[in-house]
């Protein structure tokens, strides 16, 4: 667990991912039934959600209500079964960034690779964070209003039995609240391994750059044409295996990407419905807000890194322009030039240039879930 520790231990802890087989039978079948206990108790959770929005249909209040949850459950479920289901994908992705040309060779290349170590880790811990923040206050709330004439739930779910009595109200406050914590867990770690592989990216281009203009400064100041134009050479594959390493991240996630992202207009839209008709400062109403700003750290994470890696991804070419590249060898300046022809277009996530990781598409996003809440309003009014 080099490469983003946290993501793959939360994983591990969830029972998606371990990457040695367990030698001991009883420990591996121990593995089997905690891994599928988890997957079922995701996908039965995601049923009730379904049938509980087919159930209040036909009313809008109700509606909105389960149907933020519904979505979010919904895209896990996608999420969970695509990783599952190509986990050895997954380790491709991570050989990739193990080979020797991706490891650091001196004091700065290293404190590059930590830097943007270190960005991957608060990302993944900020996002937690604020969601697990969020789900302390729907389980919260149902003890708060402990006591009352109905006994409510941490979420408005369907549930086939009758809660009216305290032991089968316990189970299934525990049952949602174990829900709510899982999914918290692995849909953080699905999400931020995405931009996680991007941040990554991102810190190997900047290797790219900084070994460009070394290789350069030393053939210049030393006029070691065949070892300067070697290590250029190796930049050329290291640039290559950059570009490969991104296409394989995007073929792996970007569908599950788009769907994240159509569904987040309902789950944004949604969620600016229930704020506007919960209580001001009441519990509920914190919750939804942390939920909202959650849901807006998600999708801007995604496009906020999206739009670096094409940035970075295009600031080779000013490396190598910014270099004294006039005073190196034909044979280099041809090298060079491949270089720079190739990171022109620039990296990007996206599905035939729809759904594309960056700024505008977070915009877009937003500006249709506001577009969508205000007709939501005039149909409830």
């Amino acid at each position: 667990m080099d490469i983003l520790p946290v993501n793959f231990k939360v994983l591990w802890f969830c029972g998606a991912w371990k990457e040695r087989k367990d030698d001991n039978i009883v420990v591996a079948c121990l593995h089997f039934c905690y891994k599928y206990t988890i997957f079922f108790l995701i996908y039965q959770f995601t049923i009730f959600e379904v049938i509980e929005v087919i159930r209040t249909r036909d009313r809008i209040d109700e509606l909105t209500e389960g149907l933020f949850l519904a979505s979010t459950y919904v895209t896990l479920c996608l999420k969970y079964a695509n990783f599952l289901l190509r986990k050895n994908d997954v380790s491709e992705l991570l050989d990739c960034l193990r080979v020797k040309m991706c490891q650091p060779r001196n004091s700065t290349e290293k404190m590059i690779i930590e830097t943007h170590n270190r960005r991957a880790k608060w990302s993944t811990l900020s996002f937690l964070i604020m969601s697990h923040a969020t789900a302390m206050g729907f389980v919260i709330t149902p003890i708060l209003e402990f006591g009352k004439d109905e006994w409510t739930l941490p979420t408005k779910s369907y549930v086939p039995y009758s809660v009216s009595e305290i032991f089968p109200y316990v189970a299934t406050y525990l049952q949602q609240t174990a829900a709510l914590f899982y999914a918290i867990m692995l849909n953080v770690s699905f999400d931020s391994l995405v931009y996680g592989f991007t941040i990554h990216a991102c810190g190997q281009i900047e290797l790219i750059c900084r070994r460009l203009t070394d290789n350069i400064r030393a053939s210049v100041n030393f006029q070691k044409e065949s070892s300067a134009n070697a290590s250029i050479e190796e930049c050329i594959k290291h640039h290559i295996l950059v570009h490969t390493f991104v296409k394989k991240v995007g073929a792996l996630f970007i569908w599950t990407v788009m769907v994240l992202f159509l569904f987040s207009l309902i789950i944004l839209c949604t969620s600016i419905f229930l704020i506007s008709k919960t209580k001001l400062f009441s519990i509920e109403f914190l919750s939804l807000i942390l939920y909202f700003s959650s849901m807006m750290m998600q999708i801007f994470f995604y496009c906020w890194y999206g739009n670096e890696l094409e940035l970075k991804s295009k600031s080779i070419a000013n490396s190598i322009y910014f270099s004294n590249w006039t005073l190196t060898t034909s044979r280099e300046r041809r090298s060079l030039i491949l270089i720079m022809i190739n990171s022109q277009k620039g990296l990007m996530f996206s599905n035939n240039r729809m759904f594309a990781l960056s700024l505008d598409t977070f915009t877009w996003i937003f500006k249709t879930s506001y577009s969508a809440f205000n007709l939501l309003q005039q149909a409830s009014n």
